[in-house]
């Protein structure tokens, strides 16, 4: 007590007052310390069980795609992210599970998505192993497995804005922390200037540590909202291009994506025309680009070395041909290859203007860009398809013109129309005459290239919204909308003569004259339904043949 009192002395107050508060505040930020640790440690574990959350879900996606490019393709090579996939899921599952164990609603929510996946993976093996499956099995499977897709999405985005929220608060939580601490530093400090001087540097040191991570963690946090954000829109872009009917449709999709997705000055898509020895454009974004609209594969270095060529400051690369002026401008090619084929190159550019300097396209804007070309190459490919099976469905494979289904169907939409409208209607069949004796004198090579010459002259001569058809064998319809019967007979006519005119060789053998016979119908005056008119128009094609040939005749 005697020693205690000792240090109580009045003229010691002022010495221990400064040293209880430096103790005071040592307890107290010791306090604080430990609790932004524990801020800390939940905040990254929100980042955690986002990042897994994100790698889950780009491996459920990748291994779809995979999956459908294989069923597209039949390629294996598009296995090889499927397999990744494959390899990193069940320890992703694993690492979700298992962070989240604290958390019940998140729980639920995987234990749902689990055998969304299993389901997923167990239709890709089944696939896997079946080799070839057909197209409509192919189809089939595709409509599956983004049904799967589909309802696994609201599940991922459950979790991820559960895992959001909770990571809001605990961010919240931490940057209260930090601001109760800080003015703790900054009370004591200023009532106690002498011992607690040192103390108090270290602490505001500690918290200017803290904040630089918290900044960090800031920018992460706002780093992945755009990376969110893009993988948003660009999976809301992928949905519309593989809904897109056409090339057109696809290119204007692109368009406002790109603008949206890509923050370059200008953008350009150049794709091969058909002759496949020139790039044109076909799509542009943003303002004026300083590449040529039309060059030669040869002139891009992207498509010569087959891979991403980037002009900038940092690379110190060669620029491009296809470049009218490339002082002042960083710029990237990447070329749209799907399945093996070279489709044509994305173009980016940004310009040295005045106020800004010259720009550098970034890692994420390159990444970016190379998935953009991708999403570009799988529509652009899927479309090309979709194009090529509808010709084979539609289109008489030796000359070119629609199919007798195709005319069946178009004859009844024709007939419904014309009824509607109260519009005239025509329907002509022609036939080759003397085709079996000009086959059996010079052989069934020379029969073809005459069908197929009579065919290219009456898709030549045709009028737009006119409606070519090979019937059969040396038969041909052709439909007339909104066509009086005058017209349809004067078109006839036109028609017969050139065929006439036709003058054919063989391998250097003339052919001989050719000539066809024409029967004549029209809605509603010889036949109301498709099968009457083309009765009719048979009969009167009969009776041309009776006449003598090379001649049309009027159903009666």
């Amino acid at each position: 007590m005697k020693r205690l009192s000792s240090f109580l002395k009045p003229e010691y107050v002022p010495y221990l007052l400064p040293l209880a508060a430096a103790a005071l505040l040592l307890l107290y930020s010791r306090h604080a310390i430990n609790e932004l640790a524990e801020s800390r440690v939940e905040v990254e574990h929100s980042y955690a069980v986002l990042s897994q959350l994100e790698l889950l879900r780009s491996d459920v996606e990748a291994a779809e795609a995979a999956h459908r490019g294989y069923l597209m393709s039949e390629k294996e090579s598009f296995l090889q992210s499927y397999y990744q996939a494959q390899k990193r899921i069940p320890g992703t599952l694993r690492n979700l599970k298992n962070l989240t164990a604290d958390n019940a609603a998140q729980q639920q929510r995987l234990d749902a998505l689990s055998p969304i996946i299993d389901v997923l993976f167990g239709q890709a093996k089944k696939d896997i192993s079946a080799r070839t499956p057909s197209p409509q099995q192919a189809a089939d499977t595709m409509a599956r497995t983004k049904s799967l897709i589909d309802q696994s999405r609201p599940l991922f985005e459950l979790l991820s804005a559960e895992e959001n929220i909770l990571l809001h608060e605990r961010t919240a939580a931490s940057a209260t922390k930090l601001q109760q601490l800080g003015r703790w530093l900054v009370g004591i400090g200023l009532s106690f200037m002498g011992l607690l001087l040192l103390a108090y540097v270290k602490a505001q040191h500690e918290i200017n540590a803290r904040r630089r991570a918290e900044n960090n963690l800031l920018e992460s946090q706002a780093l992945n909202e755009i990376t969110v954000h893009n993988l948003s829109l660009m999976g809301e872009m992928t949905a519309l291009l593989q809904a897109c009917a056409d090339t057109d449709e696809a290119l204007d999709v692109i368009c406002q994506f790109a603008t949206r997705l890509l923050r370059t000055d200008s953008g350009v898509l150049y794709l091969f025309r058909e002759s496949d020895n020139q790039v044109e454009a076909s799509a542009s974004w943003g303002e004026k680009s300083k590449s040529n609209i039309i060059f030669l594969p040869e002139d891009c270095w992207a498509l010569r070395r087959g891979e991403t060529h980037i002009l900038d400051r940092t690379h110190h690369s060669l620029a491009c041909r296809h470049l009218q002026d490339w002082a002042g401008i960083t710029s990237v090619c990447v070329p749209i290859v799907a399945q093996g084929n070279v489709l044509g190159v994305l173009h980016l550019e940004n310009h040295n203007h005045e106020n800004h300097g010259e720009k550098d396209i970034g890692e994420v804007e390159l990444g970016l860009a190379n998935n953009f070309a991708s999403q570009i190459a799988l529509a652009l490919s899927s479309i090309k398809l979709r194009d090529t099976l509808r010709n084979l469905s539609v289109r008489d494979p030796l000359t070119g013109l629609f199919n007798r289904r195709y005319m069946e169907e178009s004859l009844q939409r024709e007939i419904a129309d014309a009824l509607r409208k109260n519009r005239p209607l025509g329907l002509v069949i022609l036939d080759l005459d003397h085709f079996k004796e000009f086959n059996d004198t010079f052989g069934h090579d020379a029969g073809d290239l005459l069908l197929s010459e009579v065919s290219a002259l009456l898709a030549k001569t045709s009028r737009t919204g006119d409606i070519v058809c090979r019937f059969g064998g040396e038969e041909f319809v052709i439909i007339y909308p909104e066509t009086s019967s005058e017209t349809v007979v004067r078109l006839t006519n036109q028609l017969r003569e050139a065929i006439y005119a036709l003058q054919l060789q063989h391998f250097g053998q003339p052919l001989g004259q050719v000539s066809g016979s024409f029967g004549i119908a029209m809605f509603g005056e010889h036949g109301n339904t498709g099968e009457e008119l083309l009765r009719a128009a048979d009969k009167a094609l009969y009776q041309a043949k009776a006449a003598g040939r090379n001649c049309l005749r009027i159903a009666v």
